[in-house]
């Protein structure tokens, strides 16, 4: 792998101009394409094979008129009552109901037991259904809407659109995230390279290859259903992986080119270093994240492949186009005093690069980054109790997680779904904007036995402790199918409208020996939540176990690949505490534009776990290659550790103060449930690129010494070898030095270095 990167990275510096050409190409065609042909962003939180799945399957086969996606169209009297605008309401509605994609829309006056005007008449709704998930239909829609009621409006009502009316035309944008997440990204490497034109190099791949990926993504969108939130996820991810692996090359030539290699080998060289890491760390990180399809939910499974797309996307163009940025801009990726330097005594760069190249090297060993390891290895009982008793403090939080899907009501109250949300609460109760469709399946008898047991059935369901009240039951033409709603007494958000569900479905209605289920979104939900809940365990082991095998084959250590797995968890799970702290509890949730608290939706531990541990082992093979290269030169588990921090922690600050900035910037998104992606990612990066990698691993690295690197006989065989960079001859003489290791010494002629850029 490695020879065949060198010769990408080689091809790519001396032919620039044809691999930028080719990416302006790519870039121009798919954003054409994807204009042209690209498809709609649907939430379809559906779990194949669910009681609401089938429920809502039954209803759209046998009857039609009761399927569909539904929502609300909300009227409010603000002096008078609605029934005054009548004509008004029922001339909106009719409209309604003419538009496209709508199955029926029903007037609250239709009948006297609608049951959808208030008590004091100020409020009333009309229920509306779509054949296809109001989610996916666009601002143009919305636009149709808005004069389809104008009759309503002109006469003085304020109209509200609630549940699935309320997320049509709701598409949202990440410019401002996207600039202000480029935009910090570029002061940071600004501050680390000292060259705008280094730090540039980084920058522009990420904006050509996340353009690329999400082109991709949108034409996939036409042939499958992505979620709303996936183009944000995707991009989320996609910038801060893009810019951290054009960080690791443009880190590694430039190092190179202080030490006086040619601009074309050293990006030769770049590429079999750390673009063999990259190529490691970037695969962990699709495999980790398409490991979201063992939810079982296509909703979960499809976000990840998006955001997969997007970060395959991104490795191909750090081999390809960063490189060529280096062609390019040649010995320009120097600081510009060194270069100055260099002018004033008037030598070539390279020439002046080859004068200071000791003094280069031996930074690493004295720099403030390597004074700190030794300071952590001198001590490290202390320290690493300190850290994970910090880690667990920050955890606590995640022992009263409570997984559900927000409802309406955690939306800004700038948004219509919000309002309607409340107008129903006032009038009808928080229930109400979440009520429970009960389908059944009526056996083959009389027309009065179906009756008799329908009215027995309806009766026992508004007996049923959190139901406030039943709609009369409706059968259709055939006589097979017949359904009702119960509204419950909390809010489809609320843990006791769980517990209805599920009283519901396994004790209530089963006593009518009649097949039944319960549907509509706020069923679904539920049945969301309880797949993803059943399904994270297998997720977690899945991902740890794809990890370990790549450690331990990277490392040929078990004890690496062992404390890689804990620590990974200790940061993930104090980014959940985090997570719960502000969402769930509301610690500081107004900063960020949060003022309700909320259940944390199901998908997101999911999806922070999956994101964060492959992200993880980035900045594990980064670190550790360098420490275990300093371990076989020296033999000393203290200096290998300093060495290693010190050469490596300068790169690791400024790729996760990167992924930081990125992933708090989308804190500016609306759906809480980006901002819970946003905060949780970005949490558990810093914990992971300053507890972890700066506290914890120096001191357990320290602690195990030469055990560290220990690995079972009877296991040898049996991984594979993995050369992922560096040389077989350097490693092997380095081992051979007075005071090395023996034991290592050997494996080093078992190709077992792996030196990561810095």
């Amino acid at each position: 792998m490695n020879k065949l990167l060198e010769w990408l990275g080689g091809f790519a510096a001396r032919r620039y101009w044809l691999v930028i050409i080719t990416w302006l190409v790519i870039l121009g065609g798919l954003l054409a394409l994807k204009h042209e042909f690209g498809g709609a962003f649907v939430n379809n939180y559906t779990v194949p094979g669910s009681s609401s799945s089938n429920g809502l399957n039954l209803l759209n086969s046998d009857y039609s008129q009761q399927g569909g996606y539904g929502g609300q169209i909300v009227f409010h009297a603000r002096h008078g009552t609605v029934a005054q605008q009548q004509q008004a309401v029922n001339q909106s509605t009719a409209n309604v109901a003419k538009l496209p994609h709508v199955i029926k829309a029903v007037s609250p006056f239709a009948s006297s037991d609608t049951g959808a005007v208030s008590k004091n008449g100020t409020i009333a709704y009309a229920n509306v259904s779509w054949k296809d998930n109001p989610a996916g239909l666009t601002t143009s829609y919305l636009n149709q809407l808005n004069k389809a009621v104008a009759p309503a409006r002109t006469a003085g009502l304020a109209v509200e659109y609630g549940g699935g009316a309320g997320q049509i035309g709701q598409q949202t944008s990440d410019t401002t995230s996207e600039i202000i997440g480029l935009a910090s990204a570029l002061v940071l490497l600004i501050f680390m390279f000292g060259s705008f034109i280094t730090a540039s190099v980084p920058l522009v791949s990420a904006i050509f290859s996340v353009g690329a990926g999400l082109s991709v993504v949108g034409l996939l969108a036409s042939v499958t259903t992505f979620p709303t939130t996936a183009p944000t996820v995707a991009t989320l991810l996609g910038l801060g992986v893009a810019v951290d692996y054009g960080l690791f090359l443009t880190a590694r030539h430039r190092e190179q080119l202080d030490s006086g290699v040619d601009v074309l080998e050293s990006a030769s060289r770049a590429e079999g270093t750390s673009g063999a890491a990259i190529v490691i760390a970037g695969s962990t990180v699709v495999v980790a994240i398409l490991g979201l399809y063992l939810s079982g939910v296509p909703f979960v499974g499809s976000m990840g492949l998006a955001a997969a797309i997007v970060v395959a996307i991104t490795m191909c163009a750090a081999l390809t186009l960063v490189p060529a940025f280096m062609g390019l801009v040649k010995n320009n990726v120097r600081s510009l005093k060194a270069r100055a330097r260099a002018h004033r005594q008037g030598i070539s760069a390279q020439q002046q690069a080859k004068q200071t190249a000791v003094a280069t090297a031996a930074q690493h060993e004295h720099s403030a980054f390597a004074r700190w390891g030794r300071r952590v290895a001198r001590q490290p009982w202390p320290w690493g109790i300190a850290s994970v008793l910090l880690l667990l403090i920050l955890a606590i939080p995640l022992l009263s997680i409570n997984l559900g899907q927000p409802d309406n009501g955690t939306n800004p109250t700038t948004d219509s779904s919000r309002r309607a949300y409340d107008y129903i609460s006032d009038g009808f109760g928080q229930g109400a904007n979440g009520p429970l469709t009960v389908v059944v399946k009526l056996p083959k008898q009389s027309s009065s036995a179906d009756s008799s047991l329908l009215t027995s059935m309806t009766k026992g369901v508004a007996a049923t402790h959190g139901v406030a009240s039943v709609t009369p039951a409706s059968v259709n033409n055939a006589a097979t199918v017949a359904v009702f709603n119960a509204v419950p007494t909390t809010s489809p958000q609320a843990k006791a409208t769980t517990s209805l569900v599920r009283d519901l479905r396994d004790d209530v209605l089963p006593r009518y020996h009649a097949t039944t289920y319960v549907t509509g979104a706020t069923a679904g939900n539920v049945d969301f939540t309880d797949q993803i809940s059943g399904r994270m365990l297998l997720l977690i082991l899945a991902v740890v176990a794809i990890a370990f095998v790549l450690l331990t084959a990277a490392f040929r250590s078990v004890v690496i690949a062992t404390k890689a797995a804990i620590m990974n968890l200790l940061s993930i799970g104090a980014a959940y505490g985090v997570i719960v702290a502000v969402f769930q509890w509301g610690w500081g949730a107004s900063l960020i534009g949060v003022h309700t608290t909320s259940p944390i939706p199901a998908y997101v531990p999911m999806m922070v776990f999956a994101i964060v541990f492959g992200l993880s082992m980035d900045y594990e093979v980064f670190l550790l290659s360098r420490v275990h290269e300093s371990w076989i030169a020296t033999g000393d588990a203290h200096r290998s550790v300093a060495i290693g921090i010190g050469s490596t922690a300068r790169v690791i600050t400024t790729a996760a103060g990167i992924m930081v900035v990125v992933f708090s910037s989308f804190v500016l998104n609306d759906q809480s449930a980006v901002k819970m992606l946003a905060i949780g990612m970005a949490v558990a990066v810093l914990i992971d690129a300053s507890i972890v990698r700066m506290i914890l691993v120096p001191a357990v690295m320290s602690l195990l010494g030469a055990r560290a690197w220990w690995m079972p006989r009877w296991l040898e065989p049996v991984v594979p070898h993995l050369h992922l960079e560096g040389s077989e001859a350097a490693a092997t003489a380095a081992a051979a030095q007075p005071g090395g290791d023996r034991r290592v010494a050997s494996r080093s002629r078992l190709r077992l270095l792996f030196v990561v850029a810095g």
